[in-house]
């Protein structure tokens, strides 16, 4: 791993743990085992340290979403939305889930560093794109309405399982998803 992933992931720990206010660049620079000139030379500002960290934040969701999708039948377009909703509900239960990183981006630091909302828009932009192609090929005709109401409730199941992750119940969620894409499939 080169030294600026090094800093990036160091940061991203640093970031997801606590927040973007309360970890300064010298944290960063004494956890990650870089000299204080390697970090600046990659990064000249705490704003390019963070942005960087959420297009890497958005990456690796991407990732990750796109091989458990690749897991699932590949004619089966419903599936491939279950297994978004359920790649989520894994990831309320991880050791590390401390809510979105993009959500907190934009509570705490989008005024101060405007760069950082760009990698949030990105990724609820693939996320939506995603979501609309699985609704599109089931042959739902308002793919994207109904893909930017399955962002939210994503959105808001983030939320929830911020506050207890044990209240998130998925069968539920899904239950009331899958009732939404029958009706819109009905209606076509």
């Amino acid at each position: 791993m080169s030294k600026k992933e090094d800093i990036i992931n160091t940061a991203l720990n640093l970031f997801n743990s606590h927040s973007y206010n309360s970890i300064g660049v010298d944290r960063i620079i004494s956890e990650s085992g870089v000299a204080k000139m390697t970090f600046y030379k990659y990064f000249p500002s705490k704003a390019k340290l963070i942005e960087e960290c959420l297009v890497t934040r958005n990456q690796n969701l991407q990732q990750s979403l796109e091989a458990t999708i690749a897991a699932c039948d590949p004619s089966d377009y419903l599936s491939h939305i279950r297994a978004i909703f359920e790649w989520y509900h894994a990831w309320f239960h991880t050791a590390d889930f401390n809510g979105c990183m993009f959500q907190k981006a934009v509570e705490e630091i989008s005024k101060l560093y405007p760069s950082s909302l760009q990698p949030a828009i990105d990724y609820k932009e693939w996320l939506k794109g995603k979501l609309c192609q699985a609704l599109n090929r089931l042959g739902v005709k308002q793919d994207e309405q109904l893909a930017a109401f399955l962002s939210s409730i994503l959105d808001g199941m983030t939320i929830q399982a911020q506050i207890d992750p044990k209240q998130v119940h998925l069968e539920d969620y899904w239950k009331r998803v899958n009732t939404l894409i029958q009706m819109e499939l009905s209606a076509a």
